[in-house]
């Protein structure tokens, strides 16, 4: 795990992870995994919202995949009250099978849902990092500037 580090952007935590532990995805699917590390992302920055970011994060995709392709998928949260925003990278070996594909790199977006602006801000910025498949140091340098 590398450690966290605070950002200028409204003081986001970034947590990158090169897993240092098995996701359970053999059994019990891409849902699973999101269910995962959404709690792995409470335990390391929130103290009580890990069930709010959970089921916000699944409703999300519900409404469709979150995978959005060269191996990267980006499931988000939009959680009321959410004391802080937090993004949560981790590399996974072997890739985790979501709809259609398989993806080697997950980028968890949780921000207060009384900060769309900055959810969409952020969302982009994965996505143009994505597009000019940079290495996931360089996103987040990327997120941190």
């Amino acid at each position: 795990m590398i450690p966290c580090a605070r950002t200028a952007m409204n003081s986001i935590k970034i947590i990158v992870s090169e897993r240092e532990t098995a996701l359970h995805t053999e059994t019990q699917g891409y849902r699973s995994v999101i269910s995962q590390l959404c709690r792995e992302l409470a335990e390391l920055h929130f103290e009580q919202e890990a069930e709010e970011i959970v089921a916000s994060a699944l409703e999300r995709e519900a409404l469709e995949p979150t995978y959005v392709g060269r191996g990267l998928a980006v499931p988000h949260a939009r959680v009321a009250e959410l004391p802080a925003a937090a993004i949560y990278i981790t590399t996974c070996e072997p890739a985790i099978c979501w709809p259609l594909e398989t993806a080697d790199t997950v980028v968890l977006i949780a921000v207060p849902a009384e900060q769309p602006e900055l959810y969409l801000q952020l969302l982009g910025k994965v996505m143009r990092w994505r597009m000019k498949k940079q290495s996931v140091a360089q996103l987040r340098e990327l997120l941190g500037a």
